[in-house]
């Protein structure tokens, strides 16, 4: 198990266990992500109104049985935001700062990470070779981040 803190200009320091993820409903298949129909702020708004309801009912055993089948073949991603809000970022922040398994460290600004996700899994196992997470930009042309092993708000 390999877990990453967000540590710095923030109210609250997290800890990110990407493991547990893949049973996260706000997950978002890899594929789907950059559908150019697919926008991150009306996902993340939907999310946040599903939250607010009653109670979500038990999924039905055939539809359980479903996930638990896209679970072990697809990739997921789940958005970068999510886990910023919940650290509650400074108002003076300016960018994330990813330091890598090499040492290596790549800002982003702060505006452009929290259109953002970060991939955890990939055919429906855990990120090894690349992982524990990549950070992918929402502009395809722009280089993912590999091997993030902390994430610093500065």
């Amino acid at each position: 198990m390999q877990i990453v803190p967000i540590l710095g200009k923030v109210k609250f320091p997290i800890t990110l266990d990407p493991s547990s993820w893949i049973f996260d409903d706000r997950k978002i298949a890899y594929q789907d992500f950059y559908d150019k129909a697919f926008d991150l702020d009306d996902f993340l708004e939907a999310q946040k109104d599903e939250r607010a309801g009653a109670a979500i009912p038990r999924l039905a055993k055939q539809k359980r049985k479903y996930k638990k089948e896209e679970w072990l073949t697809e990739s997921f991603v789940i958005p970068f935001k999510i886990f910023l809000e919940n650290a509650e970022v400074l108002p003076d922040a300016k960018e994330i700062l990813f330091e890598r398994v090499n040492g290596e460290q790549v800002a982003i600004p702060l505006n452009e990470a929290a259109k953002s996700v970060l991939q955890f899994s990939s055919e429906g196992r855990l990120l090894s070779e690349d992982g524990p997470l990549i950070y992918l930009s929402h502009d395809p042309s722009q280089p993912p981040v590999t091997q993030i092993t902390k994430i610093t708000v500065i």
